[in-house]
């Protein structure tokens, strides 16, 4: 491949991020030389049960920090909450998450190095002698992992989810077959969203021939047990961290295409 050229140039890529956060790594693709198809593997809309969004709203002053899983829980959060207590610690999962947040204005008081739960189950702010006996919501979409609301009531603290989206495979797949087909590399940003993929494609041994790209080591094993043999693992499910993960699976399908000429 010519060094100077686009690193993904002749490659079509399918990004399978809800439509709300698929724009910026389409156009990080095309500025590439990639050409980004997307299909949104994954809905947000409303809850399906608002009892938990209802009670934060009235209630919300009780707590002592809030933690944000995703940046749709800061968009859906302050679409309902527009001023949040000044009390309020904030917290943030992901890069993203933090970014959304101070956007806004708010002041981040915790963001962890990682991107996931466990990285902010690390962080010093989240250990026992500092959050026993605090009052913590999670802002999260419906049906989250319960890892940190369960780690953190070991720890001594008291612990309400505020579910404030729901996500969902979409109703209408009729573009998808098509779309694999053309596709080179697929990106995943989520467990959910690569299952509902696989779920939905209608003729999977296309879909598994596909180099995938996964944010992270447990999609990564989800992605080898659902039966993927090219799957490249990116450090998150950022879109710098995917595009690193793209250039590096364009590299390494224009050497397989070398090796079949030569």
């Amino acid at each position: 491949m010519n060094p100077s050229a686009k690193p993904l140039s002749g490659l079509t890529i399918l990004v399978t991020r809800p439509t709300s956060r698929a724009d910026g790594l389409c156009r990080l693709i095309a500025n590439a030389g990639g050409n980004a198809q997307h299909f949104a593997a994954i809905e947000i809309s409303e809850p399906a049960d608002t009892r938990s969004r209802d009670f934060i709203r009235a209630h919300l002053t009780d707590f002592d920090i809030a933690i944000f899983i995703s940046p749709t829980a800061v968009e859906e959060t302050l679409g309902l909450l527009p001023a949040l207590p000044p009390k309020l610690k904030l917290a943030a999962i992901g890069s993203k998450t933090a970014l959304s947040l101070t956007s806004a204005g708010l002041n981040l008081a915790i963001q962890p190095e990682g991107h996931d739960s466990e990285s902010l189950l690390r962080h010093p702010g989240f250990q026992t002698k500092q959050i026993s006996g605090k009052k913590i919501v999670i802002f999260r979409g419906e049906g989250g992992r319960q890892l940190l609301g369960d780690t953190l009531q070991k720890r001594g603290a008291e612990i309400f989810y505020a579910n404030m989206y729901r996500r969902s495979a979409p109703s209408d797949t009729s573009s998808l077959n098509d779309l694999l087909q053309q596709a080179d590399v697929i990106t995943t940003s989520s467990n959910e969203g690569l299952q509902n993929l696989y779920d939905m494609a209608e003729d999977k041994d296309i879909l598994i021939r596909r180099v995938l790209v996964v944010p992270g080591t447990r999609a990564l094993t989800l992605a080898r047990s659902l039966g993927f043999a090219r799957v490249i693992r990116a450090e998150n499910a950022t879109d710098k961290a995917c595009m690193d993960a793209l250039k590096f699976a364009s590299l390494e399908i224009n050497n397989k295409k070398t090796s079949h000429k030569s």
